[in-house]
């Protein structure tokens, strides 16, 4: 394709197709296309946003990892200084930890601590174990996690869309500013054409008055204006494109508009859609992927909760020490919750040997207690009955979205394959045409030179052949934004 153009330009290079031109052109300097496209993203503010969203993800990820995952609060708990003759100092300190990946499996130690004149004294200390043996919150906590990791690989899927999106943008512009640079030579040869239409009617001595010259200088003011307008709109769009870019271009209504088509568009095979699953369709993964976390939902909810907990607590009042063993547990169903908790003393007595845990003495000791809690709110077997319905339309709708999915997949998959055959019959026809093109616009060269034909006619062969090969590089453009078309469906 290198070779095609240095052809073209070096063809056009020694012809009148820029008489409308009194200055002497001049060529521009591009800046090589994979370079411009990579600034182009490098400056955009869309994916500059899109990574900082990335990263504020990936924080909130962090956030949620500590959140589930184990916790443990150290507190020195009430401080109590009490201003006397003898100041005396009391504290409450205490570890509290969760580890909710075992069955949200939870300590809580605490303790109380005395000073007074000078003397250290144990008051008390308790300890707790509590555990869930039938919960979702396990289940739940593991549907989080996955849901800040869904969103940071959404981030990241965002990200990298929006970079494909970009550079389909910027090879649709480029497209652009050749399909113009095609359309402003050929109004330049239309421009030609007026002129010596004009310069004939003036020949037929027509009087500048009738309408035959009236009507013809008209016209060549008109097409003078045009190209005037659409060499102008070209600089600007050319120029803002490079601004876009990152970069600054110098070119005026003099540029050499030949110089201004770059040589360097990448040539790409065509991306096989068909080798894509199905699967990996955006919506189709998308929506298989919130129908799982859904089940997964479903599937940890629960209408039996069920809890347990055991404890010790050890108190020093007054110098008499007692020791309390506790247990418990805790449930609910359908509204119904009941609860029972059972707490047995040790032993009790004089504490004035011994101070801490485990002070024992025979005398007075107490017995043992129950406590029994139940309580039933009948609008909850109700309210668990309509949510059951409203589950299973929840699951009906989510099924519904999975077949429209694929549906859709099948019917872009359809899409994309003709667009890419119709790329493929522009590519043969526009080869054809370009050699057709060139092969005549040699053979005119050849008549120009021998003068059999007019240098009009060489100039329309010069501009059929440019207007070939930029045809050719539109093409290539679009088998670039098919490509990323079809890799914007899916998901890796």
């Amino acid at each position: 394709m290198k070779r095609q153009l240095l052809f073209v330009m070096t063809i056009l290079s020694a012809t009148l197709l820029f008489a409308a031109q009194t200055a002497q052109s001049t060529k521009a300097t591009l800046v090589p296309t994979e370079q411009l496209l990579a600034s182009y993203l490098e400056n955009d503010a869309d994916l500059k946003n899109l990574a900082l969203e990335l990263k504020k993800s990936e924080l909130n990820r962090e956030n949620t990892q500590i959140d589930k995952g184990f916790t443990i609060k150290l507190s020195t708990g009430d401080m109590t200084i009490k201003f006397a003759d003898d100041t005396s100092v009391s504290v409450k300190p205490g570890v509290n930890a969760t580890i909710p990946a075992l069955n949200n499996l939870g300590i809580d130690v605490s303790s109380e601590l005395g000073v007074e004149n000078g003397k250290t004294s144990f008051n008390g200390a308790s300890a707790k174990i509590s555990v869930d043996i039938i919960s979702d919150k396990a289940a739940n906590r593991e549907i989080s996690l996955l849901k800040s990791d869904r969103t940071v690989l959404e981030a990241e899927r965002n990200l990298s869309t929006k970079a494909i999106e970009k550079e389909k943008s910027f090879y649709q512009s480029l497209s652009k500013l050749l399909s113009s640079i095609s359309s402003i030579v050929q109004k330049k040869n239309a421009l030609i054409d007026d002129q010596n239409s004009f310069e004939k009617t003036k020949l037929e001595g027509y009087s500048e008055t009738s309408q035959t010259y009236i009507k013809a200088e008209m016209k060549v003011l008109s097409s003078e204006r045009e190209l005037e307008s659409a060499i102008h709109t070209l600089i600007n769009d050319y120029k803002l494109f490079y601004m876009n870019c990152g970069y600054e271009i110098e070119i005026d209504d003099n540029t050499d508009l030949i110089s201004l088509i770059p040589d360097d568009i990448p040539v790409v095979e065509a991306v096989d859609i068909t080798q894509y699953k199905a699967e990996n369709y955006t919506q189709v993964e998308s929506n298989l992927w919130n129908q799982s976390v859904n089940q997964m939902s479903r599937d940890a909810s629960t209408k039996l909760t069920l809890s347990a907990n055991t404890g010790y607590s050890y108190r020093n009042s007054n110098g008499t020490a007692s020791n309390t063993v506790s247990a418990g547990v805790s449930g609910a169903y359908q509204g119904l919750s009941l609860s029972a908790s059972v707490n047995v003393p040790i032993a009790s007595g004089s504490s004035s040997n011994t101070t801490g845990p485990g002070a024992t003495a025979t005398s007075n000791s107490s017995s043992p207690s129950l406590t029994l809690g139940l309580s039933y709110t009948p609008q909850t077997a109700k309210k668990n009955k309509i949510q059951d319905e409203l589950t299973q339309i929840a699951i009906e709708q989510e099924n519904a979205k999975v077949d429209s999915a694929y549906s859709a997949y099948e019917n872009a998959v359809k899409e994309k394959l003709l667009k890419l055959e119709d790329i493929k019959w522009n590519e043969e026809t526009n080869n054809r045409n370009y050699e057709m093109y060139a092969s005549v616009e040699k053979n005119m060269k050849d008549y120009y030179n021998r003068g059999l034909i007019s240098e009009k006619d060489y100039t329309s062969a010069q501009i059929n052949t440019l207007q070939a090969y930029v045809k050719q590089l539109t093409n290539r453009i679009d088998l670039i934004v098919y490509n990323d078309e079809v890799k914007a469906m899916f998901v890796e």
